[in-house]
C-alpha cells in the first residue's frame, strides 16, 4: 500500500503488556548570553540521564496488522501510549509528569509496573535484549524531522485516532525501513508490512495522514535543520523503547537558563 555514560541498570525486569507496542544583555553575570542559552539547550538532548517511567494506557489510535521480516503477523495498537515520567533531574527534569509517546521498537512490550529507562539521542535507540544495533543516522535524522513538523500537532493535544495512528507507523516505518528516500516510507513493502486488522487496506483518512506525514518529514530533511531537537529517547533494554515530544523551544532553553545559572553559582562558591 504506497500513499502518495549513564549505565546504571533498571531495577528489575519490568512485567510486560502483551499487544501494546504499543535575551541577551550587556549587565554582567545576570543573564546567560544567547548563544550560551541555545548551546545548553542542545546540550541537554544528547545528555544521558535515568528516570522512572509507567505506562497508564492507550491514547489515539487504533488497531492495525503489522508483519515484521519473516515474523508472523499480529494485530497491535497503533498511536499514543500514556507514560508518567518520574524522578527526572537537571536539565531532563522538564520531563516529570504525564506523556504520549510514541513507541520506536516494536520487538518489545510496554510495562504497567513501571522501570528505569535511559534518556537517549535518537541514534541510540531502539535497544533490546536481542538487538544491540540502534538506527541509523539517516533514521534518526528522519525521526527529527517528523517531530520538527507534527510536535506543534502533538503537544496541543486532542489528535484524531487516524493521526496517531499515521503518527506511529510512521515512526516505525523510519525505524525499520528509511533509507533516505521518500519512496521507502511504504508500508506495503520493506521489511514492515502494516494493513487494517482483517488484512485489508488502512482506513483512507489515514492513508491520507500517512501521505501527508511523509511529506512533511522530506520538506523537513531538506530543510537541513540544525536547531534544538523536539524529541528525546527513552531505552530500556528489556522494556519498548519509546519517543518523547520535547517542550517548545523558548520553554526549553528557559531550562536551560535555569540549569547554567546553577551550574554557574556552584562553580562560584
Amino acid at each position: 500500500m504506497k500513499f502518495g555514560t549513564n549505565t546504571r541498570p533498571v531495577r528489575s525486569t519490568p512485567t510486560m503488556t502483551q499487544g501494546i507496542h504499543i535575551m541577551s544583555t550587556t549587565k554582567k553575570n545576570s543573564i546567560v548570553p544567547a548563544a550560551i542559552i541555545a548551546v545548553a539547550a542542545c546540550t541537554a538532548v544528547s545528555s544521558a540521564d535515568v528516570v522512572d517511567m509507567q505506562f497508564t494506557g492507550t491514547g489515539a489510535g487504533s488497531s492495525v496488522k503489522i508483519q515484521l521480516g519473516e515474523s508472523n503477523a499480529r494485530n497491535v495498537f497503533a498511536g499514543e501510549l500514556n507514560h508518567v515520567i518520574s524522578n527526572a533531574t537537571g536539565l531532563d527534569s522538564y520531563l516529570n509528569g504525564q506523556h504520549r509517546t510514541f513507541c520506536a521498537d516494536i520487538t518489545e512490550t510496554v510495562s504497567r509496573n513501571g522501570a528505569e529507562y535511559l534518556t537517549a539521542p535518537i541514534e541510540s535507540i531502539p535497544l533490546t535484549a536481542s538487538n544491540s544495533t540502534p538506527m541509523s543516522s539517516t533514521r534518526a535524522d528522519a525521526i527529527r524531522a517528523l517531530y520538527r513538523s507534527s510536535s506543534a500537532t502533538l503537544l496541543a493535544g486532542d489528535i484524531s485516532n487516524a493521526y496517531a495512528t499515521a503518527m506511529q507507523l510512521t515512526v516505525w516505518e523510519i525505524v525499520n525501513d528509511f533509507d533516505g528516500s521518500a519512496d521507502s516510507i511504504n508500508l506495503s513493502q520493506g521489511s514492515l508490512r502494516v494493513t487494517a486488522t482483517n488484512g485489508s487496506d488502512l482506513d483512507q483518512e489515514i492513508l491520507d495522514q500517512l501521505s501527508a506525514l511523509r511529506s512533511d518529514v522530506m520538506f523537513a530533511i531538506n530543510q537541513q535543520h540544525d536547531g534544538i531537537d523536539r524529541v528525546i529517547g527513552l531505552t530500556n533494554s528489556g522494556a519498548q523503547d519509546q519517543l518523547v515530544t520535547i517542550p517548545a523551544p523558548g520553554a526549553y532553553a528557559l531550562l536551560a537558563i535555569g540549569g547554567f545559572i546553577a551550574h554557574r553559582r556552584r562553580r562560584r562558591f
